[in-house]
């Protein structure tokens, strides 16, 4: 028997499973969590399983929800797909009689993939059913995952009511230098509806990392789309008078300002009279939230996995710092938003950075990021393996004090402190091989301390005896002796005046090769004069080696 396969007729067919098969796996990556609209709602609603038509190339899935005891004004519903053309409607049951379908206002991420639509209005419900419907391409599938209502009556905007309060303003100077901002206008903003409110009351009160649970961005064009989608979902789907974030951050590290300023200002530079969000429902007055877009919770699922970026944590440490430090909120206030309510928000993989944030913060609000200036930091290495270092300094914007540093095998100690601009230093701390790294800090008032240059230097010494050049010489109080080893030994060391008298004989212990050692002698009790110093390595059968050299003590 011969089989055939007439693909004209089966094409329709083939063309289907091919479709239904890209768009499973499609949608395995798209967010299958609701953290989108869980962080709209006040009470999540159970679907009953859902019913599927299909009309020439649209489908429409509808569910009906389980009966709904509370009191709402509201709806939102989250839903990922990969049509770009989706529908949401609602009908509400009343004494056991459905209503008109009711179109729900649709917001897509910038991005594709997922969809949040609802409604929001001066009616109340309860004791009711919903059903949701959802229409769209009939080549792709879609998925509802997240339903629930919530009810704006008690506070429209979801924050505090502080009319009358004072502004407070923040310090006019500072020593951090606030990250460039993307203004309301140049993302296109909505305006605000109605009239803010001041934020501080009376004062500023905690700093809140939040995530998007979604609208990812890496460039500027998708971080503009993303912010305003985000303000569409707040005002026209929850109906808050604006986007709910004080601020935004792309994974580029740009930021937007979220709700309006106050007094006009257009940079943070201006320290901006900031104005209430709604972002921590019971808790914003004197609450700056700062939203990353993106989603950062693996346990949601696939394509929540994100990490923070290097440079969206920059400017978070900066922004915070910034923060901080002209409306006085400590950096020991940072906070997530789950610290306030039953959320994932800002997710595992943010919520874990928040303790390094605020140490990076507190060390920033130390150092500024306002430069102190300025130097070049230069070496050389001379036979005796002693490292000679360098440096002058090239711009001064307030340097009151140096500190050198030498960062050797995981070990920082200062080398040199002092108010020399331009100095010198020679270091004969470095024993044998490696990679030592030299890091010169200037100190400004207030104890601000930067780096202002550093240099990495190779240190590789031949394997020989070598006995150095007692340092200092002339000697006062202490003389340090230097000597390196070809072979393992038994190390002894003697001092003998001018007649050969011998002062000091003092055994060094067995020693390992191929590296430097340093020995410190007090020399404050012996008289003024020239000495000789001896030192002699004792291998197991013999003497290996053995040399003399002179110093001077002087008083």
């Amino acid at each position: 028997m011969k089989w055939s396969l007439n693909l004209r007729t089966c094409w329709p067919v083939l063309r289907q499973v091919f479709v239904s098969c890209v768009v499973l796996l499609v949608l395995s990556s798209i967010p299958a969590a609701a953290q989108l609209v869980d962080d709209l709602i006040d009470a999540p609603l159970t679907l009953e399983p859902s019913s599927r038509t299909v009309t020439g190339k649209r489908f429409s899935e509808r569910s009906i929800s389980s009966p709904i005891f509370h009191e709402f004004t509201g709806v939102a519903v989250q839903v990922v797909s990969l049509s770009n053309n989706i529908e949401m409607d609602i009908r509400i049951e009343e004494n056991g009689v459905w209503s008109e379908w009711r179109s729900l206002h649709v917001v897509p991420s910038a991005t594709g993939g997922t969809f949040v639509g609802g409604f929001h209005g001066a009616d109340v419900f309860k004791n009711t059913r919903i059903e949701v419907r959802i229409r769209g391409d009939s080549d792709f599938s879609v998925e509802i995952v997240g339903i629930g209502t919530f009810d704006n009556r008690a506070n429209p905007d979801g924050a505090e009511s502080l009319i009358g309060v004072v502004p407070v303003y923040g310090k006019s100077t500072g020593n951090i230098i606030p990250p460039n901002l993307i203004t309301r206008a140049d993302w296109n903003a909505e305006g605000f509806r109605g009239t803010p409110s001041v934020l501080a009351n009376p004062d500023f009160r905690y700093m809140t990392f939040h995530h998007a649970a979604g609208y990812s961005a890496e460039t500027l064009e998708e971080g503009i789309a993303q912010v305003y989608a985000i303000q569409d979902l707040h005002q026209n789907v929850r109906g808050w008078s604006d986007i709910g974030y004080q601020f935004v951050i792309d994974r580029g590290g740009r930021l937007y300002q979220g709700r309006p300023f106050l007094d006009g200002s257009t940079s943070l530079a201006q320290v901006p009279v900031l104005a209430m969000g709604a972002h921590v429902g019971g808790a914003n007055s004197g609450n700056i939230g700062v939203s990353i877009l993106g989603c950062y919770h693996p346990p949601a699922g696939t394509h929540c996995e994100q990490e923070l970026t290097p440079a969206a944590l920059d400017t978070y440490t900066t922004l915070f710092a910034f923060l901080s430090e002209r409306y006085g909120i400590e950096p020991t206030l940072i906070r997530g938003h789950r610290d306030f309510s039953s959320t994932a928000c800002p997710g595992n993989n943010n919520y874990t950075l928040i303790p390094a944030l605020i140490t990076s913060v507190e060390e920033l609000l130390i150092t500024g990021n306002q430069s102190l200036g300025a130097a070049e930091l230069s070496s050389s290495i001379d036979d005796d393996g002693i490292v000679h270092l360098s440096w002058i300094t090239t711009e001064d914007f307030g340097i009151l004090k140096y500190r050198l540093e030498r960062d050797y095998k995981g070990i920082k100690e200062f080398i040199y402190t002092g108010t020399d601009s331009a100095g010198s230093k020679e270091d004969s701390g470095i024993s044998d091989d490696g990679l030592v790294t030299y890091n010169l800090y200037a100190i400004g008032e207030g104890s601000r301390e930067q780096r202002i240059s550093s240099l990495e230097v190779n240190v590789e010494f031949t394997n020989v005896y070598a006995l150095t050049q007692v340092y200092p010489n002339p000697a006062n109080r202490t003389a340090t002796f230097r000597y390196r080893l070809k072979h393992d030994g038994f190390v002894t060391l003697r001092v003998y005046d001018v007649v050969g008298r011998q002062i000091v004989s003092r055994s060094e212990g067995y020693q390992k090769s191929e590296r430097w050692f340093n020995t410190d002698l007090d020399v404050s009790g012996f008289a003024r004069g020239v000495y000789y110093y001896q030192i002699e390595v004792e291998g197991f059968t013999e003497i290996d080696f053995e040399e003399n050299r002179s110093f001077v003590v002087m008083r």
